[in-house]
């Protein structure tokens, strides 16, 4: 497969029943709609070959990758151990997969196993149990991520190249001037691993008696301290001091590689489908009486506790009780649902987004400063701003804020929270609040869902 192609691949899986059918056949529709040429026999169901043995041998052989999908009926078929005339494809289909891998001289994998369940694992054929498998949920539309990233060929993770070693501010660092650091710069930098605010005090408090390279450094040294902690806007302004205050070459690399780390982070936070942005679709989409566009900028996981959390309030109403009430809530979270019950739980919850959402309007903006936690969240604040992005951090910021917990789903982002807590299913659902220092947030007034996340 060339680079950057569409990757052909072909998925070899047992008749186990119906619901088994339906399961692969939503997985090779899923590969099919985020950009995999995903194959399978029902698409030549209603117009079969002359020959299914030698559309099965070309099919393999022009796939660059096949996914087998285990099962303890699949398992059996493929080992030859299936009672005489059941599961013919399989068994052929085994056979092409071992010759294939026993006469192969590639040193990559074309076959991929994967599984609907981690219970599944131990049914993987042995031929093909030394290679990655993939657990893929249809429940978790993020499980799907690592299988596409082996197909696409699109690592999560790519080696930088090695540059030459920067500059780094130091504690004990004489090089700043032909003299030693002034000392209360580094006492600062020392205590802004265990006291940033006071550190950053004690910086301001030095700057007026400082001069040329010195003061350089001090504001450079303010800057990281802020950036740590996620004051964005006072660590910007504090590296351009930098870089007005003749600062030496090394502080000056320091603080034009921190405002270009800086600006990076601030243009993911804002731009079209980024976090913010997605946070913005979805009250606009509220605001419009569009439940359904609404709806779907949610994750998974904040749509099931959703529809959770309103069979647990009316568990005993006469319409809800005649239902299994995992079912319900299954279906209530999809996307698209024509359950009975849809309409009137979905004109609720856009009542209750409505009324929670009521005071953000035009005059409400973004705040600057990008709160990433971990890989693919991050928290996305709303703020009274007369309609434009502004500046603040807690020790500014404005008194009101409405809070967007955001996740990363297959390049796309999604509202999973309103608030800094991760929503977990359950009977009833509840939530874990995120500790602030993961999310730089802290002492300002929400502005919540009320309960889209309380049990």
């Amino acid at each position: 497969m060339q680079a950057n192609s569409t990757p052909r691949v072909f998925v070899s899986y047992s008749h186990d029943s119906n619901e088994h059918r339906e399961r692969v056949l939503d997985l090779v529709q899923a590969l099919r709609r985020n950009g995999v040429d995903a194959w399978a026999d029902f698409f030549v169901e209603s117009d079969p070959p002359a020959n299914w043995p030698i559309w099965m041998h070309t099919q393999v052989e022009e796939a660059d990758f096949v996914l087998v999908v285990a099962t303890e009926t699949y398992a059996r078929r493929f080992n030859q151990k299936e009672a005489p005339g059941v599961g013919a494809g399989v068994r052929w289909e085994g056979t092409l997969i071992t010759a294939d891998i026993y006469y192969s001289t590639t040193q990559k994998m074309k076959y991929i196993p994967v599984v609907f369940s981690p219970d599944d694992s131990s049914h993987i054929p042995k031929l093909l149990s030394l290679t990655n498998r993939y657990v893929v949920s249809p429940e978790d539309d993020s499980s799907l991520i690592p299988l596409l990233r082996h197909l696409l060929q699109s690592p999560e993770f790519i080696p930088a190249q090695i540059g030459e070693a920067p500059p780094l501010l130091s504690r004990e660092d004489d090089s700043i001037t032909n003299s030693t650091m002034d000392p209360r710069i580094s006492a600062a930098i020392r205590l802004g691993d265990t006291d940033p605010l006071k550190a950053i005090n004690d910086l301001t408090a030095t700057l007026d008696s400082l001069r040329g390279p010195q003061r350089a450094a001090a504001y450079c040294a303010l800057g990281e301290i802020n950036q740590r902690l996620g004051h964005w806007a006072p660590a910007l302004t504090a590296y351009q001091r930098a870089l007005e205050s003749n600062p030496n070459k090394q502080t000056a690399d320091v603080a034009r590689r921190n405002i270009r780390l800086a600006l990076d982070a601030m243009d993911a936070h804002f731009r079209d489908g980024g976090p913010v942005d997605t946070a913005n679709k979805f009250v606009k989409a509220v605001k419009k009486r569009k439940i359904n566009r609404a709806w779907e900028l949610l994750t998974p996981t904040l749509r099931l506790v959703l529809a959770q959390a309103w069979i647990w309030a009316n568990k005993d109403h006469p319409d809800v009780t005649p239902y299994d009430r995992n079912e319900l809530a299954n279906s209530l979270s999809a996307v698209k649902s024509n359950h009975p019950l849809t309409r009137g739980f979905m004109a609720m919850q856009l009542g209750e987004f409505q009324s929670a959402f009521e005071a953000i309007d035009e005059t409400w903006g973004a705040a600057s400063n990008p709160r990433p936690i971990g890989i693919d969240y991050e928290l996305v604040l709303l703020s009274p701003t007369g309609g434009d992005v502004i500046i603040f951090d807690e020790r500014t910021g404005p008194l009101r804020t409405a809070p967007f917990l955001m996740k990363q789903l297959m390049g796309q982002w999604r509202v999973d929270a309103f608030g800094p807590a991760y929503p977990i299913p359950g009977w009833p659902p509840s939530s874990e609040e995120i500790p602030a220092e993961l999310t730089n947030y802290t002492a300002v007034t929400d502005l919540r869902f009320g309960n889209a996340n309380d049990e």
